[in-house]
């Protein structure tokens, strides 16, 4: 069970260089095609917290086709993970679990945003919450989808507003999201592909799944679901199963469907399309396409959201292995 005492952070008994704790927070703009996200990553063990702060509007194969990106790998560890700043420009507030205030001022970038939850936060390792969590600690990390990085992981669907200044334009954030927090040994050798994808609609439905991934097996069967959620109207349906279906000529996406099969047996389809794309390295050996996806459900509601998926590349090409 996720409590606001999990604003803090969390410390092992025995102090391990590859721990590490984490938030991710991403917004959407779609009228201007402008996605942005925060990502923080707090690294008790080698005394350092990771700033990144990275904004994007076109397709982009390259890090240069970003409009901005500031990634600090090696600033102080903070002294509280609930509230802090940073000198790279970044400060944080977590007035509780289901409450946050980010900010951050530098390079001709102004970003402000306020993240309110729309829901608890889904504990993937609570049966009381989700379907696939399982009791043994073993073969709650072997099924997390990322390894022992998921230890402990919440994801949150929340509300966010805020504003976001550009080149001396300013634009609005007024957008339904959806953040996640984790903690555990997250070691940068270890990695496991990983799908986190989500889906967001006006009418308040929200799904969020995540999902193993090989690229190396026929389409429509690459991704293997492990944990998600359907937010509808207010409620949280824990996922019992999900499916997705992606085609891509490359590294990135072009279209994909996602089906969330909640607790009630409902299942939840949506196609997508990319609106941008970015080769996103959170950490040196782990490239992570990143897309907002443009989603379609069949009754013609167009929603938005994220389709992430994150690769190893301490691993020899596939045509070596």
């Amino acid at each position: 069970m996720i409590t606001d005492a999990d604003t803090r952070l969390h410390l092992p008994d025995v102090s391990r260089a590859d721990w590490a704790e984490t938030g991710y927070f991403n917004f959407y703009i779609p009228e201007a095609n402008i996605f942005g996200f925060i990502y923080i990553v707090h690294r008790a063990g080698v005394g350092a917290t990771v700033s990144d702060i990275e904004i994007i509007d076109r397709a982009g194969f390259s890090a240069d086709d970003a409009v901005y990106i500031d990634l600090i790998n090696h600033n102080p560890l903070v002294d509280r993970a609930e509230d802090f700043r940073l000198e790279t420009g970044l400060s944080f507030k977590a007035a509780s679990i289901r409450d946050y205030v980010l900010d951050y001022d530098a390079g001709g970038v102004k970003l402000h945003i306020e993240a309110s939850a729309l829901m608890e936060p889904y504990d993937i390792h609570d049966p009381a919450m989700d379907p696939m969590a399982v009791a043994d600690a073993a073969a709650a990390v072997a099924n997390s989808g990322f390894g022992t990085a998921y230890s402990a992981h919440f994801d949150m669907t929340v509300r966010m507003k805020g504003s976001l200044s550009l080149g001396g334009r300013t634009h609005a954030i007024d957008c339904v999201s959806t953040m996640d927090h984790s903690w555990g040994p997250r070691p940068e050798n270890g990695f496991h592909p990983i799908l986190w994808a989500n889906a967001h609609f006006d009418d308040g439905l929200a799904l969020h799944g995540i999902f193993s991934v090989d690229r190396t097996a026929p389409v429509g069967q690459q991704h293997v679901f492990k944990h998600g959620y359907a937010l509808v109207g207010g409620e949280v349906r824990g996922a019992k199963a999900g499916s997705v279906r992606t085609h891509r000529p490359g590294l990135f996406p072009t279209t994909m469907e996602m089906t969330i099969v909640d607790r009630d047996d409902r299942e939840h389809t949506v196609s997508g399309s990319v609106l941008v794309h970015h080769p996103w390295v959170p950490y040196g050996n782990n490239l992570s396409p990143i897309t907002m996806a443009r989603w379609h459900r069949s009754d013609g509601a167009i929603g938005v959201g994220t389709y992430l998926e994150g690769f190893p590349l301490n691993r020899l090409r596939s045509d070596l292995a």
